[in-house]
């Protein structure tokens, strides 16, 4: 059992149940697609790579394509594809960070360092784009780059092995698109609160 498969699968849970459901209809998504979306993730996570080409591509990576796909139709204003680009440059810096150190000397139970980095991702992110389509095709774009990239370093050190949609770029994208929506709830709370304590003092 991998930590996509646990947190894709709770979150799938959670938005059955309606616990993100305001924060979906204002992105203009469909509570039963995201469930599915995340269900389906979930279960293909435990499936892990297939090989074509030569190139390990996970089965993921075809359903974050559909959704891909569907989310930039989304993004028809100039505003919400600049901050996809800049999503997918803030993911790709973070991730080129994170690569820059070696933590092979420690040992993670399950949870890795880069989860942190997407939650702090996401965290800033709340603050630059306006809607949770940009933080999806932003992130993943800055991942799926981030593994190429990697892949061709590999090439040039003899130790080339291209895996497309891993389960580092799909946790990153995943991480950043739920800590997106949690700071942004709390900065929408934050914003109506201090209009409602302005309105008071005003009467």
């Amino acid at each position: 059992m991998n930590f996509y498969f646990v947190l894709s699968g709770t979150l799938a849970i959670l938005t059955a149940f309606g616990v993100f459901e305001s924060f979906i209809k204002k992105s203009g998504v469909n509570r039963f697609f995201v469930a599915l979306f995340l269900l389906v993730t979930a279960v293909l996570s435990l499936f892990g790579n297939i090989e074509i080409g030569g190139y390990g591509i996970s089965l993921n990576l075809f359903v974050y394509a559909i959704a891909f796909i569907v989310l930039l139709t989304k993004l028809k204003s100039v505003k919400g594809i600049l901050a996809a680009f800049i999503s997918c440059l803030i993911i790709l810096a973070f991730l080129v960070c994170y690569n820059a150190f070696d933590l092979s000397n420690f040992e993670y139970n399950f949870v890795q360092p880069y989860i942190y980095l997407a939650l702090l991702c996401g965290c800033i992110l709340a603050f630059i784009c306006p809607n949770v389509s940009s933080v999806f095709c932003g992130t993943l774009l800055g991942g799926l780059i981030f593994e190429v990239a990697i892949y061709n370093i590999n090439l040039d050190l003899g130790m080339a092995n291209l895996q497309i949609g891993g389960e580092l770029a799909l946790t990153c994208t995943l991480l950043c698109c739920v800590s997106y929506a949690l700071f942004f709830g709390m900065k929408q709370l934050f914003v109506n609160f201090r209009l409602k304590k302005q309105s008071k003092t005003n009467n």
